[in-house]
């Protein structure tokens, strides 16, 4: 049964100083990022010409969906859920070795707020939060991602943007924007998600990626003799459409997420500390979220992992 399928473990710690907020947070997550998603994938038709772009209104469908047993018992539905939940269920030692690094990575944190962590090794997102009071970090939620895939240099031609490694390390959030929700030439994708989702810009950031063309312009395709060089990115995480799946490298450098996980993001102030004072949002040139809340955990903080070991 769906009902079975839709449970992703959720850590709680009965000791949090605010369980109500953890509790909210995490189920939100399931909500907005999981199980939207899913059901999106599986009738994207009917939610849209129900909804067009109404996150309100794709809560409500998808209540109504779940009501009908019909939608309960869809086997297409039910691999779906199968497969993400294999992909992102909750695994407790691999959160002790989360944490264990962020603790020795020395952020400054003066008070509660979110911090985001990249796993590049399994594309993931995984959204903690920091409480000051307890000194602990606590599990909010995670999802798959698309980091740079330098292979893909190989399909660069002269005068293309590279393919860049994805850096590691502690990044701030800076001054991002909102996407035009361009459509690329294969009328297909949408490189930085649909109108107005927020792209998170980390500044211009040093990288490297392979040198596929020779002193004369000349496109190198033995592989073996591609020579790795430093180049410079402007990093940045955003939403993103197209036929290439999440949970491999295939960008250019940026993280690419889900729709879903975007505007979660966006609305619960994961990553928006500078541009909020209180309640007021301060981007003169980017209409706040359409759904702003959290702002006493806004946080800024991206961690980028190579790795994060189970061992």
């Amino acid at each position: 049964m769906i009902k079975h399928l839709l449970f992703f473990t959720l850590l709680i710690s009965f000791s949090y100083s605010n369980i109500h907020n953890i509790k909210e947070l995490q189920e939100q997550f399931h909500t907005d990022v999981i199980e939207l998603n899913i059901f999106k994938k599986r009738f994207n038709s009917y939610i849209n010409k129900a909804c067009k772009d109404n996150l309100r209104c794709h809560r409500d469908t998808v209540k109504k969906l779940k009501s009908w047993e019909s939608v309960q018992s869809d086997k297409k539905l039910q691999y779906y859920f199968k497969k993400k939940s294999e992909k992102l269920q909750f695994d407790e030692k691999y959160w002790k070795k989360i944490v264990h690094q962020l603790h020795s990575k020395n952020i400054l944190l003066d008070h509660s707020q979110f911090v985001s962590v990249i796993d590049l090794e399994k594309q993931l997102y995984i959204v903690t939060l920091w409480d000051n009071q307890s000194e602990k970090f606590y599990f909010i939620g995670k999802d798959l991602i698309s980091s740079g895939d330098m292979q893909r240099e190989k399909e660069v031609k002269s005068g293309e943007d590279h393919y860049l490694k994805t850096p590691s390390g502690i990044f701030r959030s800076g001054t991002g924007w909102r996407s035009d929700g361009k459509v690329s030439d294969d009328n297909v994708t949408l490189g930085y998600g649909k109108k107005d989702r927020y792209v998170f810009y980390f500044g211009k950031q040093q990288s490297i990626r392979y040198n596929t063309f020779d002193k004369n312009k000349q496109k190198i395709y033995d592989p073996k003799k591609w020579k790795l060089i430093t180049d410079q990115l402007d990093f940045a995480i955003h939403a993103h459409s197209s036929s290439r799946s999440l949970g491999v490298p295939n960008s250019h450098g940026c993280i690419r997420m889900t729709d879903e996980l975007n505007r979660f993001l966006d609305n619960n102030s994961i990553l928006h500390k500078n541009m909020f004072e209180g309640k007021k949002w301060l981007h003169k040139y980017s209409k706040e979220p359409n759904e702003p809340k959290y702002y006493d955990f806004a946080g800024e903080y991206l961690i980028v992992f190579d790795t994060v070991s189970q061992n």
